[in-house]
């Protein structure tokens, strides 16, 4: 299958959205229960509403995202779905339900609308900046429901699982995934409390983590997240002379996946004199690894990350992480 041809100003505008968690979106919630198992059914989602006949049998999916994440997670195998290949992380291991599923071509992140209508959807999911350029042509294939990229996957998988009418699948997998946070937070014993920061270097651009989706999850492992203070809408963004911001970490958690831009930062001398890089508590999460906990956080990822980053966060609290 073709796969996507994506420009590095695109990457970094898709991973400013995605892996650094901007700030707060309203909830949009789903249909109460009463309405459930009415058709048609209108769903609200981030750019209007969408009015769906009847359940969805070919549902297109226009990335690798939580759309794809979330459709996957409620059963439902799209007819096909962008494959971004956002900075080379290849198909998603937690994936493998979508890898005999077509791609779609992506130009500039984007899908031509009459490559969409050969596929012949009755149900169109996407990311916000994938579909609103070209909303309006999309709308005249068929119904399309879009979400946003700081969306709390609980929002995100009730308004796919609306619109896919399997919503006590959403409810069911929201509980299973709970459970799987819970059971993180106690492995973690809330890792004495020790106070965790997340600081990345994209370009020429140090982000730190404000409060949003990400601190909500860590929240929920148990865990002292202290966000950027003077975030607007859930970001920091600093220069490299400004790394000292850092420095009220015990933990400090760098999404790795900008090469350049990791390297230049780990190079600095004083981000190698910050407490918690100095202690041997610096956990730079590869590609994957931030994919699953950042961009692609979902009942289907879950499963996969939680592990993973438990055991890279007790690494750290024990000062045996990375050494720079």
């Amino acid at each position: 299958m073709p796969s996507a041809t994506v420009s590095h100003r695109q990457l970094m505008l898709t991973r400013r959205h995605v892996l650094l968690g901007l700030g707060a979106t309203a909830a949009i919630l789903a249909a109460p229960k009463s309405a459930r198992a009415q058709a048609p059914r209108t769903v609200e989602h981030v750019l209007g509403t969408a009015t769906i006949p009847a359940k969805p049998q070919r549902v297109l999916v226009l990335s690798d995202f939580t759309d794809l994440e979330y459709t996957l997670a409620l059963g439902i195998t799209p007819v096909a779905y962008g494959f971004t290949g956002s900075w080379d992380r290849g198909g998603l291991p937690w994936q493998t339900a979508a890898a005999q599923v077509a791609q779609l071509p992506l130009i500039e992140t984007q899908a031509s609308p009459e490559v969409v209508a050969n596929f012949e959807p009755d149900l169109i999911i996407g990311m916000k900046t994938y579909i609103e350029p070209i909303l309006s042509q999309l709308q005249g294939l068929a119904p399309v429901i879009a979400l946003d990229w700081s969306m709390p996957w609980r929002d995100g998988l009730r308004i796919v699982g609306n619109a896919l009418f399997e919503n006590e699948r959403a409810e069911a997998a929201i509980l299973e995934t709970e459970a799987l946070l819970a059971d993180t937070a106690n492995t973690l014993g809330g890792l004495e409390g020790k106070k965790i920061m997340i600081g990345s270097m994209y370009g020429e651009t140090l982000y730190v983590i404000g409060d949003g989706a990400i601190a909500q999850q860590l929240a929920e492992m148990g865990l002292t997240f202290i966000p950027a203070p003077d975030a607007v809408g859930g970001l920091g963004e600093y220069s490299i002379e400004n790394v000292d911001i850092l420095s009220q970490a015990d933990i400090l958690v760098s999404f790795a996946t900008d090469a350049e831009g990791t390297a230049r930062l780990e190079g600095f001398e004083p981000f190698r004199r910050l407490p918690a890089v100095a202690g041997h508590a610096y956990v730079p999460l590869e590609t994957l690894t931030a994919s699953a906990f950042a961009d692609n956080f979902s009942p289907l990822s879950a499963k996969w990350i939680l592990p993973r980053i438990a055991e890279r966060l007790q690494q750290a609290a024990d000062g045996k992480a990375a050494t720079v």
